[in-house]
């Protein structure tokens, strides 16, 4: 599997396991959708096709069709019978105006340069009467535990990209793309927004279930692989501080904010 998909499938495995409270993502943006079950639906950032996938399982008719550009997400999601992805980039997507009923773009807005013409493409691609979903983490995603590791890695010479969200720490990730600024971008596109917030926390209850998200940080936020020499030093040196907090606080679980935002907008 390629290594991004992977440190993905860490990440949910992660949330799922230690939210304080339960959440279904998915079935957020399924039920913000208004689905009948026939509806055409374009799932952007698909990768491996879960919403796809969830909305088969769950019996929706209509076409399944998602786009990513990583070749492997692609491919993971065409494996599913019944779902169909292609390698598409949303700022020009190859697709012809009022294709879809629906159309998602689970957080995903981060990634993108300009996310308000991606926003015009989406806005293109539905028809009429359509709705177009988006779904953002919360600026503050965990920060305890990533301000913990961005300065061990920042001693260990390296940059760290800011803590906006554990899943879209990338090189370049616009600093615009936030729940403030989401809700005008969606309004100015579609004249009309309807948003809702989940708030939520990580509960980790010991050093080695910190750790493991800690690594997963090292790896995709701060861009540090296991081969690299600095790894291991940087993730003992979280270790340490990690213990120590523990042991200072009777065992007491650790918790880090978070959340995310789905803003749903007709076309």
């Amino acid at each position: 599997m390629d290594d991004s998909l992977a440190l993905l499938d860490d990440q949910i495995a992660i949330h799922k396991r230690y939210s304080q409270h339960p959440y279904d993502l998915d079935a957020d943006v399924a039920g913000a959708l208004a689905l009948t079950g026939d509806e055409q639906i374009l799932d952007v950032g698909c990768g491996t096709g879960e919403f796809l996938r969830h909305l088969l399982h769950h019996g929706h008719r209509g076409p399944l069709i998602g786009i990513d550009l990583r070749p492997a997400a692609v491919e993971a999601t065409n494996r599913t019978p019944g779902l169909r992805a292609c390698r598409a980039n949303v700022d020009q997507l190859p697709f012809t105006a009022s294709m879809f009923d629906r159309a998602t773009a689970k957080h995903v807005l981060y990634y993108l340069p300009d996310p308000a013409r991606s926003l015009r493409e989406l806005r293109r691609v539905t028809r009429p009467g359509g709705r177009v979903c988006v779904s953002i983490n919360h600026t503050q995603t965990a920060p305890r535990i990533h301000a913990l590791v961005a300065a061990h890695a920042a001693r260990s010479g390296f940059a760290p990209q800011p803590a906006s969200a554990v899943w879209a720490a990338q090189p370049g990730m616009p600093d615009s793309v936030t729940v403030a600024t989401v809700a005008p971008l969606m309004r100015a596109t579609f004249g009309n927004v309807t948003i809702r917030r989940r708030d939520n926390a990580l509960l980790f209850p010991s050093v080695a279930s910190l750790l493991r998200y800690a690594e997963v940080i090292v790896r995709f936020s701060c861009g540090v692989p296991p081969q690299n020499s600095h790894h291991d030093a940087i993730l003992a040196q979280v270790r340490d501080e990690v213990r120590a907090w523990f042991a200072a606080n009777n065992s007491r679980p650790w918790r880090d904010a978070k959340g995310y935002t789905v803003f749903t907008s007709t076309r």
